[in-house]
């Protein structure tokens, strides 16, 4: 414990730097302090040395690095210790010697040893992109596969948080118990449910195959999956390591980029090599470039999908676009409706002029852009005189082309025909509702004939005597009987019946007055 402080102190000696460092009155900067305190040559026997020796145990060196009980540091001094450094790192080489405390790890060694090399390469090539479990299985097998857990150990490095990081706890599977049915079932369970889609896996996720009394994480040991649900843009598929599709730049400049295909509805591109890792060498790339995880979602599955789907996505692109510039248009030109229908009709031209020069191209080139820009402005003028001529309403508001002009007077003719044929309509149809309803009304009240009186001597009162019948002058006769069955006018509330009676006037009683045709009438 305590080596590269030891050398630090070699090296600050060596140099005389405390004498320079003094020059420079930097010594209180907190990047040297307590450095110039230092005493190359202590006496390990003064009661300093004694002291520190007995307040600061060897592995405070390490505390950083090592997981220590945390009383065991807590009354050494660090800066009233300094001067006797040296005397404290001798003491913790005597220990080693003795084997009374365990040896640190020796991080040159571990850093230079060829296993170091060989697992950074097949980290890199490694499947890792599909899912969180990738990404831990990718660590995992390279380590077993890379013989990292036997350097780690031959180094002393086991116990370091910074270089073993529980590597030497690792259980590494044989190819046999990889390929078993209970360890792809887990394998591919847990690719689907630790889906790099999320930032952080679910806690779903860590409870079945992260967390280490995990039942699937053993498993985690085996090769990971090489998985790749879409196509690039170009037909190839992607890289296996990152699910990453390579590209040229587009700017001019030497090199490739990396990214999803184009027609992917999600995608996210992550950086995986650098920032802070535990063991830190796990997740390094030494060498230039960077190590990047493509996660792509929604892409085309095949080259034909790609076709199609680039063909709906350059439709659709194109009519959004085209909307926005109506509106941008309208805006302008202050139109309260937005849009006019000859402005939405001539952006229907564009689009469908647009499109054919796609057509049969998988990205615009130079000449086809070119000429797209030419239709673009074209039509973008069109729209502009559409907005001005045409208005709000849509009518034209100048007369100055004759087409426009023969449009508007053909719609106004158009309009008065059709409000006279309806017109029309109404009234035939309000004429023959009132002679339907003449007719049903004359039909109801039928009239009532009159009978003339014969010219003689007989006064009929009530119902005539039906023919035929047997008179007796003097002697009335009874004809049909008389019944009103509701009140007429002149007569009283309560209904008559009675029989009518036919007399001869000739044989009416003396004095009597004849009855006149009025009051026979009536009874």
């Amino acid at each position: 414990p305590g080596a590269e402080l030891d050398a630090q102190v070699d090296c600050w000696c060596q140099h005389n730097l405390t004498h320079t460092i003094q020059e420079y009155q930097c010594c209180d900067h907190a990047d040297l302090y307590p450095m110039c305190t230092v005493n190359c040559e202590p006496d390990c026997n003064s009661d300093l040395a004694k002291t520190c020796i007995s307040e600061c145990p060897s592995m405070c060196f390490e505390s950083s690095e090592y997981i220590v009980s945390e009383g065991l540091c807590k009354s050494c001094d660090w800066v009233k210790c300094w001067p006797a450094l040296k005397c404290l790192t001798k003491y913790a080489q005597l220990r080693i010697e003795n084997r009374t405390v365990n040896q640190t790890c020796h991080e040159t060694r571990f850093t230079n040893g060829a296993q170091l090399g060989k697992y950074w390469q097949c980290w890199k090539d490694a499947p890792k992109h599909s899912s969180h479990w990738a990404v831990l299985s990718s660590v995992v097998h390279c380590v077993c596969r890379e013989g990292m857990i036997e350097h780690t150990r031959a180094q002393s490095c086991c116990d370091s948080i910074l270089y073993g990081g529980g590597v030497c706890d690792l259980q590494c599977m044989s190819e046999a118990a990889c390929s078993t049915q209970e360890a792809q079932t887990c394998i591919h369970t847990c690719q689907s449910r630790c889906t790099s889609y999320e930032m952080a896996p679910s806690k779903d996720c860590m409870s079945y195959c992260l967390e280490k009394n995990a039942p699937c994480r053993k498993f985690a040991a085996c090769r990971p999956p090489m998985l790749a649900g879409h196509v690039c843009d170009d037909g190839r598929w992607p890289e296996a390591s990152s699910g990453c599709c390579s590209m040229n730049q587009t700017n001019g400049r030497p090199g490739q980029l990396l990214g999803c295909p184009r027609l992917c509805d999600t995608q996210h591109i992550w950086r995986l090599d650098g920032g802070r890792s535990i063991p830190w060498w796990s997740r390094w790339q030494p060498g230039p470039g960077i190590v990047a995880q493509c996660t792509c979602k929604g892409c085309p599955t095949s080259s034909s999908e790609a076709v199609l789907k680039l063909d709906r996505t350059v439709s659709d692109g194109i009519w959004d676009n085209g909307q926005m510039m109506l509106v941008d248009i309208a805006r302008r030109q202050g139109l309260l409706h937005g849009p006019n229908r000859r402005m939405q009709e001539l952006m229907v031209m564009r689009n469908d002029r647009i499109l054919e020069v796609l057509k049969g191209t998988e990205q615009p080139d130079r000449a086809n852009s070119f000429l797209i820009a030419q239709i673009n402005d074209e039509y973008t003028e069109r729209i502009s005189e559409a907005a001005k001529s045409f208005g709000d309403d849509g009518y034209m508001l100048t007369h100055n082309d004759a087409e426009l002009e023969a449009a508007a007077e053909k719609e106004t003719k158009n309009s008065i025909v059709y409000f006279i044929t309806t017109a029309g309509g109404c009234t035939i149809a309000i004429v023959a509702a009132i002679a339907c309803a003449t007719r049903v009304i004359m039909r109801r009240r039928k009239a009532t004939p009159i009978i003339q009186f014969g010219n003689n001597n007989e006064v009929v009162i009530g119902n005539p005597v039906g023919e035929g019948a047997t008179t007796v002058s003097g002697t009335p006769v009874t004809g049909a009987p008389v019944t009103v069955s509701a009140p007429t006018k002149g007569s009283r509330d309560t209904p008559i019946s009675a029989p009518a009676r036919r007399v001869h006037l000739a044989q009416l009683a003396p004095g009597a007055r004849p009855v006149s045709a009025a009051d026979a009438q009536w009874g």
